[in-house]
């Protein structure tokens, strides 16, 4: 017989009590029971080892038994005292109304995300903030009685959160009670703090059956609801920090590497709206963790926040992304994206960028709401014009500047611009580029009235800005454009490359084009074919709205005459001496002279390219006769199988790439002509001054062909087109066709290109060749290497050295030294007849024959 010590008998005696009442048992069944229930312990006990059995082993036999079961201890109330009523006031106020009342308002108006920051950006945020009034609600009502094991995971979820918020708003502390104090406001940012302490008291006095299952319970809930909060916030704050590193005084690659790895892409474009001269002053969580806390503490003498500079944090989401920040929309939350919520103060948008030659930010309210685009082509010219209007609507009630870059057809020029005012068109003045701009500064900057101006910022691109957008109200514009067709018979449509403004939902750009040979719509939507119209072709169709990376689309034509016959036309601007201007063909081949120096982009933007373009350089140039050079930030010679194994990521600075190739193209003999397959380059990341100077010292000049593998704006090409060496490279609407038959003429070495010789005279007596519309007159005023004496702005055309504005009165033509074109002056869509409109004259015709017969 083993000794029993005394703490061991009590135990016993205490759990056979317990164990009989658990069971149902009462009197002489009890006693009986726990007989037997003594001897089976007994005999137990006899297995352990030792002469004595203590409290321990005889708490390891009771587990074995039944888990070591023990009557539940009584719950712990909350403490009382003569406060008890206050203290169960203060703990439903602040812990259950106030922080419920705060999220709804919060919700409803986005005061916080207008001031400091937006504590509710997503639904996820509003789960897990409305969690605590409700949680600390259940606390509350089940306070004195005993709380189920699943109660902790409620506790410890409710303790984190509102931890969480309560340390966001603890910058807030002093000015929130010195707010309190003197104007009895502050409550609304003390709300996360005392809502904080409740749960944290309410957490302490809560008693659990299974005291093991409730604190394990607890434990996984604090770990869980910390992961949840670190998903939902950790990438904000790796990309606010790496951020931080990259355009820091001591700029970081490394850092940029680790974004181009991993970022958030909505914390990274929210960047580019804060700072010195960005759109929005509030931030996010992320944002207010890293910098944003420092404001209030400033007022007390804390250290300033480091100042942020948007337009290097638009640069490097550039880098990162391989996208142009404004080509993004802006950002807003996601609860109350499209609605009203945010209130005024996030919603007030300066720009700050209106009458500049920057699209910039983009605007919030500000939309493209209609668009159509009515064209002619002209076989015998071979020349193509079109007419593109545009509304514009402004949701704001403050007036917006809407700006934007058009790509134009390959050698296309603006012919006309038009602005509807009071319902009534206006027709543009062209003249030189200060003047225009000169004027358009003075009546839309400064005096807010009605002009709308056009000039050119790049390779067949030009920059359209209308002032002001009225508020609440639309603007409508057109745009005529005129250009030649290609050697390949194509056409391409005019698209935007950049813009300030959004597309309105369900736009759609309707089209309707004609000409007087059949022809077709490339690129998209089937390719659509011309229907008999009259003695013509004509083609309409409704496109999408347009995305800045979607395919090029062209007309192309089969079949046309290669090169075009000689052709004639009265030319409305010449002196009446040289009023006819006729053009003949004269075949032309241009030598280019050595190998290829081939630079390719390795900007994300070309990701998708990668295929066609290592097809196209493996059928031409396999056998390595042409010089590859990837643009990764730096200049990186490499072969095609470097090419294949790269992956392409960010957005890439191509001048370094470009410096290079300029060098080795000079170098070569002969000298080779430079390939530049490239993406958008949306930000001035470059040096382009010491590009230029290579590009207009030396004997040689180089012949750079720009490929757009994907379209965008190019401030690189923006900087060195004016140097006359960048010439835009094939129409890629098939990519895979078209850029290995471009690179066959490099193969070749020789590149076949029609010249034209022009001549004049005072009347059409002699000519052979065929009357044309008077497009032809501009097209030749567009292709003059120089701009003598104004001549292309009195042919009324946008190029790098003349631009086009429209005004609101004649005062204010007349004070800016322009005049504008006469209506009758302007070009147009010719007119077809219908094909009832032919059955009307054929009728009409058929009908007088009739009578005359009778009358005969």
């Amino acid at each position: 017989m083993k000794t029993w010590t005394t703490q061991a008998e009590r135990r016993l005696v205490e759990y056979l009590d317990g164990r009989a009442t658990r069971e149902g048992f009462a009197g002489d069944e009890a006693e009986e029971f726990k007989a037997d229930l003594r001897c089976h312990i007994h005999e137990e006990a006899e297995r352990e080892p030792g002469d004595s059995l203590g409290l321990m082993a005889l708490e390891g036999i009771l587990q074995r038994l039944d888990g070591g079961y023990r009557p539940a201890k009584e719950a712990r109330a909350l403490p009382t005292s003569k406060w008890a009523g206050f203290k169960r006031f203060f703990n439903w106020t602040f812990g259950v109304v106030f922080p419920l009342g705060v999220t709804v308002f919060e919700i409803g108006s986005g005061f916080c995300g207008g001031v400091f920051f937006d504590p509710v950006p997503t639904i996820w945020h509003v789960l897990l903030l409305a969690l605590v009034p409700f949680g600390n609600a259940y606390l509350l009502i089940k306070a004195g009685q005993r709380a189920a094991s699943w109660v902790g995971a409620l506790t410890g979820s409710v303790l984190v959160i509102s931890v969480f918020y309560a340390l966001l708003f603890l910058p807030l502390l002093p000015a929130s009670v010195i707010a309190l104090i003197a104007f009895g406001m502050g409550l609304l940012s003390l709300t996360p703090l005392l809502a904080a302490l409740v749960s944290w008291r309410l957490s302490r006095h809560i008693t659990a059956d299974h005291e093991k299952g409730f604190r394990q319970a607890r434990k996984i809930s604090l770990i869980l609801t910390t992961l949840v909060l670190v998903l939902l916030e950790g990438p904000g704050l790796w990309t606010r920090l790496n951020v931080d590193l990259a355009i820091g005084k001591e700029p970081s690659q490394k850092a940029i590497d680790r974004l181009r790895a991993f970022h958030s892409e909505s914390t990274l474009l929210k960047t580019c709206y804060e700072g010195n001269r960005g759109t929005q002053m509030a931030t996010d969580i992320s944002g207010w963790m890293m910098q944003g806390w420092r404001i209030p503490v400033m007022m007390f003498g804390g250290a300033n926040p480091q100042p942020h500079d948007s337009e290097l944090a638009r640069e490097l989401f550039f880098r990162v992304t391989g996208k142009g920040f404004n080509t993004v929309r802006p950002p807003k939350s996601a609860l109350r994206d499209g609605g009203r919520g945010r209130g005024d103060m996030e919603q007030l948008q300066f720009d700050d960028y209106v009458g500049s030659d920057q699209v910039a930010v983009r605007l919030k309210n500000l939309d493209l709401a209609e668009s159509r685009l009515d064209g002619h082509f002209d076989a015998a010219s071979q020349l193509g014009y079109a007419e593109w209007t545009m509304v514009f609507a402004n949701g704001d009630p403050r007036a917006r500047e809407a700006r934007c870059q058009v790509r134009l057809p390959r050698d296309g020029r603006v012919s006309r611009l038009t602005l509807w005012v009071n319902g009534e068109p206006r027709e543009a003045a062209f003249s030189t580029v200060a003047k225009v701009k000169a004027a358009y500064q003075e009546v839309a900057v400064r005096q807010s009235r009605d002009p709308v101006l056009v000039t050119m910022c790049g390779p067949d691109t030009v920059m359209v800005q209308c002032f002001p957008v009225p508020g609440n109200g639309r603007m409508k514009i057109r745009l005529g454009i005129t250009a030649p067709l290609t050697d390949s018979g194509r056409w391409e449509l005019p698209k935007i490359v950049e813009q300030n403004f959004g597309l309105q939902s369900g736009l759609e750009h309707s089209v309707w084009l004609q000409g007087d040979q059949p022809f077709l719509l490339e690129g998209g939507m089937g390719a659509p074919r011309s229907n008999m119209d009259g003695p013509g072709q004509s083609l309409s169709v409704s496109l999408p709205g347009t995305r800045e990376d979607e395919k090029t689309m062209a007309v192309r034509f089969d079949g046309l005459e290669s090169p075009a016959g000689e052709v004639w036309c009265e030319d409305p601007f010449a002196k009446p001496e040289e009023r006819v201007l006729t053009r003949k063909p004269m075949a032309g081949v241009r030598k280019n002279f050595g190998p290829p120096v081939i630079v390719v982009d390795g900007s994300a933007g070309l990701k998708e390219a990668k295929d066609w373009i290592l097809a196209g350089l493996k059928s031409e140039y396999a056998d390595g006769a042409c010089t590859l050079i990837l643009a990764d930030d730096q200049a990186r010679r490499i072969e095609l199988q470097g090419l294949a194994d790269y992956r392409f990521s960010g957005g890439r600075d191509n001048e370094a790439a470009l410096r290079e190739a300029v060098e080795l193209a000079a170098r070569n003999e002969p000298s080779s002509p430079i390939l530049w397959i490239h993406g958008p380059q949306a930000v001035k990341l470059s040096r382009p001054e010491a590009l230029l100077q290579r590009m207009e010292r030396g004997s040689r000049r180089p012949m750079i062909m720009e490929i757009e593998a994907k379209s965008g704006p190019n401030r690189l090409a923006e900087q060195i087109y004016r140097s006359g060496s960048l010439l835009r490279g094939p129409t890629l609407i098939d990519p895979a066709k078209d850029f290995p038959a471009f690179l066959k003429s490099f193969k070749s070495g020789e590149v076949s290109m029609t010249q034209w010789e022009w001549s004049r005279s005072a009347g059409p007596e002699g000519l052979t060749g065929r009357k044309v519309w008077d497009q032809l007159a501009r097209f030749w005023a567009a292709s003059l290497p120089e701009d003598k004496d104004g001549i292309k702005a009195r042919y009324q055309l946008v190029t790098p050295t003349s631009g086009a504005v429209v005004l609101e009165t004649a005062e204010q033509y007349q004070k800016a030294g322009l005049e504008p074109v006469n209506p009758d002056s302007v070009p147009s869509i010719p007119n077809i007849p219908e094909p009832s409109t032919w059955l009307l004259i054929i009728t009409g015709s058929t009908v007088a024959l009739l009578r005359r017969r009778r009358v005969c």
